[in-house]
C-alpha cells in the first residue's frame, strides 16, 4: 500500500487521526468526517497529484516542495485555532493541498538522485521514521486531549515540520542555486532554443492559458466531476438524498458517467499534455503496476475505514489501545519495505517479491474474516494484520521501482503521479464502498440485534453512549458491528485476488541486467537533471 493510500497512506508525517476522532467526537461529527469528507479529500488529492508533478518539472522541486510544506503547516495552524466544526473542515481542505505535494514530491526527488538498483532501498528508507509515529501519536493524542491541551496536538506539528524539513529544503535550494550559478540552467534553455526555436513572448492571459494546457485543467476538472458525481451518491443516497430512486441520486450518477466519458474522449483526442500520457510509453508495466497497487489500496480503505471504532466498541478499548492493536500491519509493512529494498539491491530481482507479497496479502486478508469477529483473540487480530503488512511491504517497493523505471526519466514524475492518482482514486472508491455498506447495513443490523428502545444516532455518533448501554443492548450493538465488519473483510478478500491478475503481464524494467557502466551513466544524468528538469520554456 502507498502513501497516497491508506495502508501506506497512513504514514502522513506526524499523523493525528486518533486526535481527530476524539476532538470531532465533541461535535458528534466523526462518522460524517470518515464517510463523506474523506471521500472528498481523496478526490481533491487525485486532481492535485498530476498538477504538483508537472509544476515541479516546470519550476523545480525546491519551489514546489516549499509551497507544499507551507500549506501543510498552515493546515495545522488553522485546526489548532478552530472554534467550530466548519474551521476543522476548512483545515482538512488545506491539508489536501499540503499533503498531496509532500506525498508526491518525496518519491520523485528520491528517484531523481538514485539509479534502478538503489531506488528501492532509498524509497523504503523514506518511510522508516514513520515507525516512531506509529506508537507515539496515539499516546500523545490521549495525553494532550485528556490533559485539556488538544489544540497543541495540532499546534506542535508546524513546529516539528519546520525543524525536520529544513535539511531537505535547504539542500534542494542549495543545489538549485549552484546549478543556476554554474550556468547549467542557461545552457539548458539555450539547448531548448536550438531544438524548438525561440519562444514567442506571451501576455499574462496567454501565459495563464498555456499553464492551463500544461497541467491539463480541463482533464482534471472532468476527472474530479466524475469522481464526485459517482462516489458521493453511494454514501449519501440512503442517508440524505431519499434513496436510490430519488431524482438527485439518479441525476448525479448519470452525470458522473457522462463526465468520465468526456474525460476519456478529452484525454484521447484533444489533450495536448494529458494527465496520463500512456500513448507515449512503449511499456504497459506502469499501468499494470498502478492497477495492482490500487486494488491493495481499495482493500485497506474498505477494511480499515471503521475498524478502530469497531475495536473500541466491541472490545471496550481506548482510542490509543485500539490503534496500537491494529499497528501490526504498519510495522510489518515499513520493515519489509526496507528488507525488500536490500534484497533487490543484492540479488537484482523483483518479481519473486511481488508474487510473494500478493500471496501473503491474500492469506492475511482471508484470515481477517474470522480474526475480526467480536470474540476473537487479540493475538489473532495482530497475526492476520501483520501477514497483510508483510505482503504489502513485499509488494510496494518493487512495484514503485517498476513504475518509475519503466518510463523515460523525463516522464518519471508523471509516472509517479499516476501511481498516486491511482492510489487516491482507489482510496476514494474504498472509502465510499465502506461508507455505503456501513450506512446501509448497520441500521438494519442494529434493529435486528438490539432489543428495546434505543437512539441510533447516539449509538453511531458517540462511543461512550454505546458502551454505556445495558448489557443486552450493548451485546446487540457489538453483534451488529461485527457482522458489517465481516462483510467488509469478505469484500476485501475478493479484491485481493484481482491484485495477482494485474502483476502477471508486467515486464522487466532492466534491474536484472543493470551493470556498473549503466549506473555511472544514469547517476551522472540523474544528478545533473534533478534541478534542470525544471523545464519551463521561458
Amino acid at each position: 500500500m502507498t502513501e497516497a493510500e491508506k495502508g501506506s497512506a497512513t504514514l502522513q508525517g506526524v499523523k493525528m487521526v486518533e486526535l481527530y476522532k476524539l476532538v470531532w467526537g465533541k461535535y458528534d461529527k466523526w462518522f460524517m468526517f470518515s464517510g463523506i469528507l474523506s471521500t472528498v479529500l481523496y478526490i481533491l488529492e487525485t486532481a492535485l497529484y498530476p498538477i504538483y508533478s508537472k509544476l515541479s518539472d516546470m519550476y523545480g522541486r525546491a519551489q514546489m516542495y516549499t509551497i507544499a510544506l507551507f500549506f501543510y503547516m498552515v493546515t495545522y495552524i488553522a485546526m489548532a485555532c478552530a472554534n467550530n466544526y466548519d474551521t476543522l473542515v476548512g483545515g482538512q481542505i488545506i491539508y489536501a493541498f499540503g499533503y498531496t505535494g509532500v506525498a508526491i514530491l518525496g518519491p520523485i526527488t528520491i528517484a531523481d538522485f538514485t539509479n534502478i538498483v538503489n531506488r528501492g532501498l532509498m524509497q523504503s528508507l523514506y518511510n522508516i521514521p514513520g515507525l516512531i509515529n506509529l506508537f507515539l501519536a496515539p499516546r500523545a493524542a490521549d495525553a494532550l486531549y485528556y490533559g485539556g491541551h488538544w489544540r497543541w496536538g495540532y499546534g506542535m506539528i508546524p513546529l516539528i515540520l519546520l525543524a525536520t524539513c529544513l535539511p531537505v529544503i535547504g539542500t534542494l535550494w542549495k543545489l538549485y542555486f549552484q546549478v543556476r550559478k554554474a550556468g547549467l540552467l542557461k545552457e539548458f534553455k539555450e539547448e531548448q532554443v536550438r531544438q524548438f526555436g525561440k519562444p514567442e513572448k506571451m501576455s499574462i492571459f496567454q501565459r495563464a492559458i498555456w499553464l492551463c494546457v500544461e497541467i491539463d485543467v480541463v482533464g482534471s476538472i472532468l476527472l474530479i466531476a466524475g469522481l464526485c458525481l459517482i462516489l458521493l451518491p453511494l454514501v449519501l443516497a440512503t442517508t440524505s438524498w431519499g434513496g436510490w430512486g430519488s431524482g438527485i441520486t439518479i441525476g448525479t450518477l448519470v452525470g458522473g458517467v457522462v463526465a468520465w466519458a468526456l474525460f476519456a474522449v478529452w484525454e484521447w483526442k484533444f489533450a495536448t499534455k494529458p494527465i496520463i500520457p500512456l500513448a507515449q510509453w512503449e511499456s504497459r508495466t506502469p499501468l499494470y503496476g498502478v492497477c495492482a497497487l490500487s486494488t491493495v489500496t481499495i482493500i485497506s480503505s474498505t477494511n480499515w475505514q471503521y475498524y478502530t471504532t469497531y475495536l473500541m466498541i466491541s472490545r471496550n478499548l481506548t482510542v490509543s489501545d485500539a490503534t496500537l492493536l491494529e499497528r501490526g500491519y504498519n510495522v510489518a509493512y515499513i520493515v519489509c519495505e526496507f528488507f525488500v529494498g536490500l534484497l533487490m539491491k543484492r540479488f537484482r530481482v523483483w518479481k519473486p517479491f511481488v508474487w510473494t507479497g500478493v500471496s501473503l496479502i491474500i492469506l492475511g486478508v482471508g484470515l481477517m474474516i474470522p480474526a475480526r469477529l467480536p470474540h476473537s483473540s487479540d493475538a489473532f487480530i495482530v497475526i492476520s494484520q501483520t501477514i497483510v503488512g508483510i505482503g504489502s511491504g513485499f509488494l510496494y517497493t518493487p512495484m514503485l521501482v517498476a513504475i518509475q523505471s519503466s518510463v523515460p526519466h523525463d516522464d518519471m514524475a508523471i509516472a509517479t503521479a499516476m501511481m498516486q492518482i491511482g492510489g487516491s482514486i482507489a482510496a476514494s472508491i474504498g472509502s465510499t464502498m465502506a461508507g455505503s455498506i456501513w450506512n446501509n447495513m448497520l441500521p438494519g443490523q442494529i434493529a435486528r440485534h438490539v432489543p428495546g428502545e434505543y437512539d441510533y444516532a447516539k449509538i453511531v455518533g458517540s462511543i461512550p453512549y454505546a458502551l454505556s448501554l445495558p448489557k443486552e443492548q450493548y451485546d446487540g450493538v457489538v453483534t451488529a458491528y461485527g457482522f458489517v465488519q465481516k462483510i467488509l473483510s469478505i469484500i476485501a478478500i475478493c479484491i485481493a485476488i484481482i491484485t495477482f491478475c494485474f502483476t502477471i503481464p508486467m515486464k522487466s524494467f532492466g534491474l536484472e541486467g543493470y551493470n556498473e557502466d549503466d549506473q555511472q551513466k544514469e547517476g551522472g544524468s540523474d544528478s545533473s537533471t534533478a534541478e534542470i528538469s525544471s523545464k519551463i520554456y521561458k
